[in-house]
């Protein structure tokens, strides 16, 4: 650590990810100061902010943008309004944190990169679980050779989605549907698994009240290996999994969404199975960490430059394939 001194942060949105994936790490974070909100509703934000223990409520986001003290801005926006708000804030000399999914599509991410670029300021995707320990064994094991040369992984993430009327998520024009909300997540831990991009073979989507409720679809990578990607809005339960096969053995883990919610890992090799559990920060708090420490220090964040384009680039692709 170079500079002790906290990032203070604005959050847009007085949404429900906000409560934990940025209002519960900062509190906990030595090196982050929640600073102030906006909503689009002041009146709605005013008891949101009081609750929370936020001092500052601007009466609206551009006031927030205005606030000469406020240096990484924290987007909890439906991802219709993500490309807007990230490049004013931008524009307003604020680094941002953009809630997944980054944006409606890889354009509109490219048109984010570039202001950041043009600004010399730091754009970041909320891609927590990216940022896990969980995760970074995941990518030991399959990279050590236990597995042998990996041929086969699959991810899924299924979570029931309530049809509320207020759910941006049901809404197409707002950003909804499974690719969007769930598959976003899968995606990721593919591409950070085989360190690359994906070429999709084939998709297919449950298309309710004009959202994909569900997706599917096959991808090839690189280095030869295949892979499948399911999420549901419309599954029964909630489910999170990511199974990687090799020549030599299989690893089995369950949650690696939020590890911190309890999780399993196991790799079966060589006629024996072993089952390991990793203890560390929250995916939430790890993220923030990294955050901070790339704002103050300059230090590298742990996904790769422009990551949240190629992801939107995976997701348009998977879109197509799909007819969508």
């Amino acid at each position: 650590m170079n500079d002790a001194r906290p990032v203070n942060i604005g959050i847009l949105g007085a949404a429900r990810v906000a409560t934990y994936a940025m209002i519960a790490p900062a509190r906990a974070e030595k090196r982050a100061r929640l600073l102030a909100i906006a909503a689009r509703d002041p009146a709605r934000c005013a008891p949101y902010a009081k609750e929370h223990g936020i001092s500052r409520v601007h009466d609206s986001y551009d006031a927030l943008l205005a606030d000469p003290e406020i240096e990484l801005v924290y987007i909890a926006l439906p991802p219709s309004l993500h490309m807007k708000w990230a490049t004013a804030a931008l524009t307003a000399g604020k680094h941002v944190l953009v809630e997944k999914p980054f944006a409606m599509n890889a354009a509109e991410a490219e048109a984010v990169a570039k202001a950041g670029e043009a600004a010399k300021l730091h754009v970041f995707e909320a891609m927590h679980s990216r940022h896990s320990r969980l995760f970074a064994r995941i990518v030991e094991i399959a990279n050590s050779g236990e597995l042998g040369d990996i041929i086969r992984a699959s991810a899924r993430f299924d979570a029931p989605i309530p049809r509320n009327p207020s759910e941006f998520r049901w809404s197409r024009e707002l950003g909804g549907g499974a690719l969007m909300d769930l598959g976003v997540y899968p995606l990721a831990w593919l591409r950070g698994l085989f360190a690359s991009e994906p070429e999709i073979v084939g998709a297919r989507a449950v298309i309710e009240t004009g959202v994909d409720a569900e997706i599917e679809a096959e991808l090839s990578f690189p280095n030869g290996a295949t892979a499948a990607v399911k999420a549901s809005m419309i599954a029964s339960s909630f489910s999170a999994s990511l199974v990687v096969e090799g020549t030599k053995g299989t690893m089995t883990v369950t949650n690696p969404l939020v590890p911190q919610m309890g999780h399993q890992l196991s790799v079966t090799a060589g006629g024996n199975t072993r089952a390991e559990s990793v203890d560390g920060p929250t995916t939430f708090a790890a993220q923030l960490t990294a955050v901070c420490a790339s704002v103050r220090d300059g230090a590298p964040f742990p996904l790769k430059e422009r990551d949240y384009v190629r992801s939107m680039a995976t997701i348009d692709s998977v879109r197509r394939a799909a007819g969508m």
